[in-house]
This record gives structure tokens, C-alpha cells and sequence, in this order.
């Protein structure tokens, strides 16, 4: 007879492996992974079962606890786009097509062949067809592997898009809208609700909620579609800005109940949610009026006290913090418990 010592000793060992897993993903912790070099975070992006975070230079993909490297670009990375296998990275040098299988990299010309530009959006539309703006060229779509040149606007800045299967681009002399086969532009003299503060746009933030955040060079104006949103939750149209001129943001994370995250260059600040009765349910189209709101939270997470440079939500509503060195995972109640005003906070 065989003895059953092994098999006991098999199933402890599962057990005390669930134990500590569980303990890792909730209990008020999050899952750390280390990330090799001190680069700041240029995006986050999933595919499947792979996570792959790219900084200023590199690519680094979730391997056990750590993100290692897999590919190092000589010209600093922009932008960057993960579909299918694979990685399309804009860079200050133009755009490189990068094999998730061989990590090969591969140079694409969409402004022609011999145009060598900074690439400063990369997005995937609704259809699936990629999207490439390229600093003083335009906007360019990927049709059954052919380019086509599809917006004439030397100065871009960003692109993203949207859950109502829009395409928004940034520039200096506006906001661009592409949609039903048309474009739309919003800046300061628009006109049938398609007025926004400033011409000049800087970047567009998803929050993770279904918004989109208009970062211009005075104004930061909220685009809202999520109908949990704008019934419970209803954002503010525009804020003059975050902090103080010239503060930097970098990404923002919406939590709800609470209200919006912002990672910014003076560190984590919270714009709570107004409440319903005293904001009036904004559409996409009236963003002209401005709020002045001084209502800004500094708050400190538990852990390293670097600055966050990215923020992520993603399909499990999971927060992702990414820090110099670190990438940390929390769950969204989580987060929300350990996100404290940075003046009670212990340090």
C-alpha cells in the first residue's frame, strides 16, 4: 500500500500557493511587479494573455513578477498600439512594426516612401483599420495594407478612439472628429455646440469610464458617453486646469463615487465627482462654458513615494499604477481605501 503522505503534502502546497495568491489580488494589496530601468511609462497594452509595457525606449513584456525587455528602440517612443501580433510603436523617428512573436521591427513609411517623421498618435478604429498621424504630413489609415491619407494638418498632437466608434485627433488648431465617414472640428469659434476653450489640443485621456479627457494649452474639457456617467456621475464640461499652469498630466483613471484621478507632474490629485443636482448633463457638445474649480485632492498611495506616470483601467476594472521601477495592480475598492488625501496620509 502506498503511502499517502505524498499526495497530502501535494495538496498543502496547492493550498498555501491559493492562500498567498489570494492574499496577493485582494486584503487591501496589489500585485508588484518589478520593471527593469527607471524609464517613464508611454502605455500600457494586453492582447490576449500577454501585457506589455513600453516606456520612452523600450519594450517590456509581464513575465512572472517582473516585466522584462524585448525590444529597445534607438529613437524615443511616442506612441503605441498592440493588435493581434503585433506592436506598433511611433516613434521621434517614424513607425516601426514589431513581430510579438520574433521581435523583429520593421519600418513603415505611411506619408511615402523616404519620409522619415515624428509619429504622434496611434490608434485602432471600430473596423479594425490602423491609424497614424505623422508630425507635419497628416493622418493616415491602413486599408487592406495601403495607406491612404486622410486629414492634411501639419501639427498633430494625439489621436484616440472612442467607444461610439469615433476617431478624435488633436492639433494645434483644434479637435477633429471622425465619424460617419465625415470630419468635425471643435475649437474656440465653432459653432452648432462644437465650441471647445482653446485651439490648441495637447492630448486626449480615456478614464477607463467611458470618457474622454481634452487636455489644451488652458483648459481641460471632459467628453462623456458612458450612460452610468452621465446618470449618476455627471462630469464637469471644463476646468481651466489641474494644480497650477503648466502643471503636466499624464493619464487619468476615473473612480466611481469618488471621481476622476488625475497622475500628474505634482503628483496624484482628485477631482471628486459633483454632485447630479449641481451639474448639468453634459453631451459631448458643450464644452465652450469654463468652471473654475479649486476642489483638488493631493493623494499618496502606500509604496514607493515616485510619482506616478501612468494610470490604466482595464476590462476587470482593475487599476494599474505604473511608477519608475514598478507597476502595481489593484483592485478598483482596493485602491479606493488606500488612495488617502496626501495632508492625513503617513508617509
Amino acid at each position: 500500500m502506498k503511502s499517502a503522505f505524498p499526495v497530502l503534502l501535494f495538496f498543502l502546497t496547492l493550498g498555501l500557493l491559493l492562500v498567498s495568491r489570494a492574499s496577493a489580488l485582494g486584503g487591501g494589496s496589489p500585485v508588484r511587479y518589478r520593471v527593469a530601468g527607471q524609464e517613464k511609462a508611454v502605455a500600457l497594452l494586453t492582447g490576449g494573455k500577454a501585457t506589455y509595457l513600453v516606456t520612452e525606449k523600450t519594450v517590456l513584456r509581464r513575465r512572472g513578477r517582473q516585466f522584462a525587455p524585448v525590444y529597445h528602440s534607438a529613437a524615443p517612443i511616442r506612441c503605441a498600439l498592440l493588435t493581434d501580433t503585433t506592436l506598433w510603436l511611433g516613434t521621434q523617428q517614424g513607425l516601426l512594426q514589431v513581430s510579438t512573436r520574433s521581435g523583429q521591427a520593421q519600418p513603415l513609411n505611411p506619408a511615402g516612401p523616404g519620409i522619415v517623421a515624428p509619429v504622434t498618435a496611434l490608434l485602432q478604429d471600430a473596423t479594425g483599420a490602423v491609424w497614424v498621424g505623422m508630425a507635419g504630413y497628416g493622418v493616415y489609415q491602413q486599408r487592406q495594407g495601403a495607406w491612404q491619407a486622410q486629414l492634411n494638418i501639419p501639427t498633430l498632437n494625439a489621436g484616440l478612439a472612442t467607444a461610439d466608434s469615433a476617431v478624435w485627433i488633436a492639433t494645434n488648431i483644434g479637435l477633429y472628429q471622425w465619424q460617419h465617414q465625415q470630419w468635425t472640428r471643435y475649437n474656440e469659434e465653432g459653432v452648432a455646440n462644437h465650441e471647445i476653450p482653446d485651439n490648441l489640443v495637447e492630448k486626449l485621456l480615456p478614464d477607463g469610464g467611458g470618457n474622454m479627457w481634452v487636455l489644451m494649452s488652458e483648459g481641460l474639457s471632459c467628453f462623456a458617453w458612458a450612460a452610468s456617467t452621465a446618470a449618476s456621475e455627471p462630469p464637469l464640461s471644463t476646468v481651466k486646469y489641474l494644480g497650477r499652469p503648466g502643471n503636466e498630466v499624464y493619464s487619468v483613471a476615473q473612480l466611481p463615487g469618488q471621481g476622476y484621478l488625475f497622475a500628474t507632474a505634482l503628483g496624484l490629485l482628485l477631482l471628486p465627482t459633483e454632485p447630479a443636482s449641481e451639474v448639468r448633463n453634459q453631451a459631448p457638445a458643450a464644452t465652450d462654458q469654463v468652471q473654475n474649480r479649486a476642489a483638488l485632492v493631493p493623494v499618496t498611495l502606500p509604496g514607493p513615494a515616485a510619482v506616478p506616470d501612468l494610470l490604466h483601467v482595464d476590462a476587470r476594472h482593475r487599476i494599474w499604477v505604473m511608477q519608475p521601477g514598478q507597476v502595481s495592480v489593484w483592485r478598483r475598492k482596493d485602491f479606493s481605501a488606500a488612495a488617502q488625501p496626501a495632508a492625513t496620509s503617513r508617509r
